[in-house]
């Protein structure tokens, strides 16, 4: 009986330092009587609790306490080099594109290879990749998703390694995820936008992604404020199809009445696409369109006006994740399906701000980031 004790605190212990529960790697853990009461058991019993994880290699004694290891790989001797695999949506978006480098870097700070590919917004090209990565032997996954569908989604318990998604947690799909909160993100830009004065809105996003939660939290902060947003202004488009893209951008833009018109869109490209074609034909931003992105690429502060757009921190979010994976490499019996969100920040800059009311909207809007500067 005292083993079986052991060995189920061992487990919970072991779950709550995967997900940071007590603490980063490098901090000091509890010590064995602040164990004991946590857990309710004798001090026998968490003598032995401590003695298994420092066994396991998860706690190092330091003095007199202990703190938590590293959890991620060394080089592995005599087998090769840990090998994983990164599943970007599109490389040739720079937010995709540095994620993929901060996973590399990751991986090779602890002697690790990673193999890198794109799905090219296909879930089809998606689960052949996949499928490639786990024929070459990796030990695990980090995965931009593109599912959308409950079918679509089953393909993942199909997979023979470990993975972790990031970007979207898929409904179906029991596994870790690194998140950022987009509706909530995208209710800021909503917010934005009304305290500006803006009461007519478009939204531009990305074509076959179905469960968009950056529509979905727009769509509820104008609702929260009594405005809604007509289903023939949300225009879904392939970036990567240029021609239908302006097409479509056009064809919002000639629905704006007389009033400013302000178009959230679901990145930083289709933004900056908004703002050039609204240069082209001779529309004033943001007098007359107001334009909001999503991830703050370097074009935003490189465009001009500057552009509106919400960050996080892309490089944690690949750190996350991979520390993710590793933990359930290494420790089996935890359970999946543990997500972790990154704060995001609104970043104010002149393609939403209204000049008749650039004062006004600092005041209205005291959690936003502001940055005027072309």
């Amino acid at each position: 009986m005292p083993e079986i004790k052991t060995e189920r605190i061992v487990r919970e212990l072991l779950e709550e330092i995967s997900t940071s529960g007590l603490g980063r790697p490098g901090e000091v853990f509890l010590t064995t009587r602040e164990l004991a009461v946590r857990k309710g058991v004798s001090l026998k019993t968490a003598f032995r609790v401590m003695g298994h994880l420092r066994d396991e290699g998860v706690l190092m004694k330091s003095g007199r306490c202990h703190r938590i290891a590293a959890l991620l790989p060394q080089a592995q001797v005599g087998g090769g080099r840990l090998l994983f695999g990164f599943l970007a949506t599109c490389l040739e978006s720079p937010y995709f594109a540095q994620l993929a480098c901060h996973a590399e870097e990751f991986a090779h700070s602890v002697g690790a290879s990673l193999i890198i590919a794109s799905s090219n917004y296909d879930f089809g090209t998606e689960c052949e990749r996949l499928r490639m990565f786990c024929r070459q032997g990796v030990s695990g996954l980090m995965i931009c998703p593109w599912a959308s569908t409950p079918k679509e989604e089953a393909f993942y318990s199909t997979l023979s390694v470990p993975y972790v998604l990031l970007g979207r947690r898929l409904q179906g799909v029991e596994c870790d995820a690194v998140l950022v909160n987009n509706q909530d993100a995208a209710q800021q830009v909503a917010a934005h936008m009304l305290a500006e004065g803006i009461d007519d809105f478009a939204y531009i996003g990305q074509s076959g992604s179905l469960d968009d939660q950056r529509l979905l939290g727009f769509r509820m902060g104008l609702l929260k404020r009594g405005v809604v947003l007509p289903d023939g202004r949300i225009v879904r488009v392939d970036y990567q199809a240029p021609a239908a893209c302006r097409q479509a951008v056009l064809d919002v833009l000639r629905t704006r009445g007389a009033r400013p018109l302000g178009i959230f869109c679901y990145h930083d490209l289709f933004a900056t696409r908004v703002i050039n074609l609204c240069h082209e034909v001779g529309i004033v931003v943001p007098d007359e369109v107001a334009v909001a992105g999503f991830d703050d690429l370097p074009v935003a502060s490189e465009i001009y006006p500057t552009l509106t757009t919400v960050s996080y921190p892309v490089k944690d979010m690949a750190r996350l994740a991979f520390e993710s994976l590793y933990t359930r490499i290494r420790f089996k019996a935890l359970t999946g399906g543990v997500c972790r969100y990154l704060d995001s920040r609104l970043v104010v800059r002149n393609s939403t701000l209204l000049h008749k009311n650039i004062c006004g909207a600092a005041k209205a809007a005291p959690h936003v980031s502001d940055s005027r500067k072309n």
